[in-house]
């Protein structure tokens, strides 16, 4: 009978211990300040004009400043969409090949061409990662003659809470 009295009170001096460690723990993690240098946010990007012809080199917009490097960074693997093929200006025809990378909800992307009037010719859907990591997608997408010179290829991901565009990427083309 004497050794469960030692054994309970041990228990309970071991409890005790424990429980005052770990508020011992939490309470100096509570006291450390994380500082986080905030990288300047860049001024809002402009659209580029809806002619092919007036869109800086390969159809991207040209971000003036680059990020700061050094431990106060995080490298970002998470990028949404990026579209490799087709380039802004490019000239394509029917059938029409998209390709890129993406981590997005559920990997799920999306692809319209349209005509310079907004009217979709064709769609297509492709199928990227949805994790940590992005991972490439390619889709080819059949679409009719256009009655318009230009036109944009639509590039998302669908909203899973409304099927809305995520991640929209528009890229000015030239039609065959």
């Amino acid at each position: 009978m004497n050794n469960y009295r030692v054994a309970i009170l041990a228990a309970i001096v071991l409890i005790i211990l424990f429980a005052g460690a770990y508020f011992i723990y939490k309470n100096q993690v509570n006291k450390q300040v994380l500082t986080v240098e905030e990288s300047p946010i860049p001024e809002a990007l402009t659209l580029p004009s809806p002619s092919p012809a007036t869109l800086p080199a390969a159809g991207q917009a040209q971000v003036d400043e680059q990020p700061q490097s050094g431990s106060d960074t995080v490298e970002v693997k998470n990028i949404g969409i990026k579209v490799g093929s087709p380039t802004g200006s490019s000239v394509i025809s029917s059938p029409v090949t998209v390709s890129g990378s993406a981590n997005v909800f559920e990997g799920k992307i999306v692809v319209n061409v349209k005509d310079g009037n907004g009217n979709v010719l064709g769609s297509g859907q492709a199928t990227a990662c949805m994790g940590y990591d992005a991972c490439a997608f390619k889709t080819t997408v059949n679409f009719a003659s256009s009655s318009t010179q230009a036109g944009i290829i639509e590039v998302y991901s669908p909203s899973g809470y409304d099927g809305s565009a995520q991640y929209l990427q528009q890229i000015l083309i030239r039609f065959n």
